[in-house]
């Protein structure tokens, strides 16, 4: 069987043609700004929130427990409303973002590429290279010299997470943060996660206990199928 082997070099022809595509707002694209004087803006937020979805319960991926909007924050607590889940995602991206501020090689950038690069490095712990084991390009040089364009092109093309790295590009390039999703409406979606997965789906006990006691927080009942000596302990916990 042929096998084939995926350059990790990017060249002109690789280039994305962003300049065929509508800037959703010019200053937030263009205008340079002091990297210590920016922030993360509600756009780039509500993009890692919708991307990481709420879930109240714990889940295991690589051996490594997650909670909330992703992170690893709590994960043996009895579970984690949206707003607890937030306030934990809050803290986490401003720790990435102090990390980021220090790393960054260049003292000005605009406040979508400051986005995108941020998103970046909270989602993969780096904005040095992006790829995976059988794709990866080295990102430093072309964000030192300016060279957004190879920048937004190797996220692209780098295989890794694709619509994260590609709705990262478009906020580089164009600041297009995509289709803005309310946390209310994320926190729905979360709590018909919890009634779908409950009880059989969800992975351990520690997950249905979590989605027991969170569901009745944010939503005053108890899930189908709680039983008995469970809701009088949520209740218990409550009082």
């Amino acid at each position: 069987m042929a096998t084939y082997t995926l350059s990790n070099v990017l060249t002109e022809k690789d280039l994305i043609e962003f300049d065929l595509f509508t800037v959703k707002d010019d200053t937030k694209a263009n205008t340079l700004i002091k990297v210590s004087n920016l922030e993360a803006s509600s756009d780039v937020i509500n993009f890692i929130l919708r991307t990481s979805l709420w879930k109240g319960y714990s889940t295991t991926v690589d051996n490594i427990s997650y909670i909330g909007y992703g992170t690893t924050k709590n994960t043996s607590s009895n579970g984690l409303t949206e707003q607890e889940s937030y306030n934990d995602f809050i803290e986490v991206l401003k720790e990435k973002e102090r990390n980021l501020k220090r790393l960054l090689p260049l003292p000005t950038v605009s406040q979508s590429q400051y986005d995108g690069l941020l998103s970046l490095f909270y989602f993969t712990g780096s904005f040095k290279e992006v790829g995976t084991e059988f794709r990866k390009f080295k990102i430093f040089d072309y964000i030192e010299k300016r060279e957004w364009n190879w920048v937004a092109s190797a996220l692209v093309h780098s295989g890794n997470k694709r619509p994260i790295r590609q709705g990262e590009a478009k906020i580089i390039m164009l600041a297009d943060y995509g289709r803005q999703t309310d946390r209310t409406l994320i926190k729905e979606q979360g709590l018909q996660d919890i009634r779908t997965m409950y009880p059989d789906r969800l992975e351990t006990d520690l997950a249905r206990r979590q989605a027991e006691f969170v569901y009745f927080r944010e939503t005053n009942r108890f899930l189908p199928k709680t039983s008995e000596s469970r809701k009088r302990q949520i209740v218990k916990l409550l009082t």
